[in-house]
């Protein structure tokens, strides 16, 4: 360039906001490789078969990231069907808080949309606990506020019931979601309860039956459909305007990600028809992931049956960890077996207590978590679910007085 010639004016080079956050959501929350982002943008638009609506409650967001550190499926897999056993186009995530690009008014659109049947079929995805919003009332505030509409605040919850009406399943993610959890622990001070035992008066989407807390399922008529699927009243169909359709719950503290993405796989299919529902247990979690306890399962078994137990929580050592607070014997989980991420983590295997995240009652009945199992409380719930639940603390209850800890109290009150 000669001395003095200015430097061509070049033109600006733009991009939309909405495209800008596609890339940077894509390449910083989901980890993938370029050949799959490139999936991702040609497929990202597509309708789908089958929507998904992830609605945040009271929650801290720990299901989502461990739904984004999910391998077996991973997340792109099942959002834009690289997983074969999908195919591509079989589902979207239409709203979710915390990873859509849009926001404010433009993000409370597709809750419009959802309520309107635009969406139709979509799953309804929970995470996190309601509040009671009654209580927050009675002063004139709120808990949980989601937009307004002609000036007037909507809460949470209200947007919640108002997406039942055509939620063709429901998801609940996280022991918060799916029986309150730690939102609805005890407060042990004076003068900070709501009508129930938390701050929030929180509860989950099904019945917590080991705290006695009657959870959304029960206190909505909008989910009466989910009522009468756990309780085997009708004929099952995964549709919009069923008036028995499938709620299921994938507890945990976090939840895992591939459980979580392995159910929805699961659901999208059913959905579509392609596969029947999966088989829940009493607490309505799948079969396949939550069927055996965390003991069963656990790679330091071979020490309980030995009666070689760790006598502090932080002893460098592989023998059990019962004796200083694990939760095994009475938790439903698979992860100290397969892992938390690719065989790595999980409780047990790394020297951690289970603390019994996967459960009713939980945090309050597992308590404190490094103290060995207590005698357990019968639950208060007088429904079917109550029932089912003090059979299960019941059973926990036998099989603790046959602990060592157990027998060696008896035997010093002797």
């Amino acid at each position: 360039m000669a001395e003095g010639e200015q430097m061509p004016e070049r033109a600006p080079v733009t991009i939309s906001r909405r495209d800008f956050l596609k890339v940077s959501a894509a390449a910083s929350l989901l980890l993938a490789d370029l050949s799959k982002l490139q999936k991702a943008a040609a497929q990202a638009l597509q309708s789908g078969s089958v929507n998904l609506i992830w609605f945040e409650a009271q929650d801290c967001a720990g299901n989502t990231i461990s739904m984004i550190e999910g391998n077996a499926p991973d997340l792109i897999q099942v959002l834009v069907g690289e997983n074969p056993a999908i195919g591509p186009g079989k589902v979207r995530v239409v709203f979710h808080e915390t990873i859509m690009p849009e926001w404010g008014e433009a993000a409370i659109e597709y809750l419009h949309k959802a309520e309107n049947g635009e969406l139709d079929p979509y799953v309804l995805v929970l995470e996190g606990s309601f509040p009671t919003e009654e209580a927050a009332a009675k002063t004139g505030g709120w808990w949980f506020v989601l937009g307004e509409e002609n000036g007037r605040p909507i809460t949470g919850n209200e947007w919640f019931r108002r997406l039942l009406k055509r939620a063709a399943a429901v998801v609940a993610i996280g022991n918060c979601a799916c029986y309150g959890g730690i939102v609805a622990s005890r407060v042990l001070e004076d003068g900070y309860t709501a009508d129930g035992e938390s701050p929030t008066g929180a509860f989950g989407f099904f019945d917590d039956p080991v705290r006695g807390i009657a959870g959304a399922i029960r206190r909505w008529e909008e989910a009466r459909p989910f009522l009468n699927f756990i309780e085997g009243r009708g004929t099952v169909q995964v549709s919009p305007t069923s008036d028995c359709r499938p709620a299921i719950a994938i507890p945990g503290c976090p939840a895992n990600g591939n459980a979580i993405l392995r159910t929805l796989g699961h659901l999208i299919l059913a959905v579509d028809g392609i596969l029947p529902l999966p088989k829940l247990d009493r607490y309505w979690r799948p079969e396949y992931i939550f069927g055996r306890t965390t003991h069963e399962q656990c790679p330091r078994a071979g020490f309980y049956a030995a009666g070689d137990h760790r006598e502090e929580p932080g002893e460098n050592n592989f023998k059990c960890l019962f004796d200083v607070g694990c939760k095994g014997p009475v938790s439903n989980c698979p992860w100290n077996r397969v892992g938390w991420i690719d065989g790595v983590g999980g409780p047990t295997r790394t020297g951690g207590v289970c603390i019994g995240c996967t459960m009713p009652g939980f945090p309050d009945a597992f308590e404190p978590f490094y103290k060995p199992l207590p005698a357990p409380e019968i639950p208060r719930l007088t429904t079917l679910a109550g029932i089912a639940g003090a059979a299960a603390v019941l059973g926990a209850a036998a099989g603790y007085l046959t602990t060592k800890p157990a027998r060696e109290a008896e035997e010093g009150e002797e």
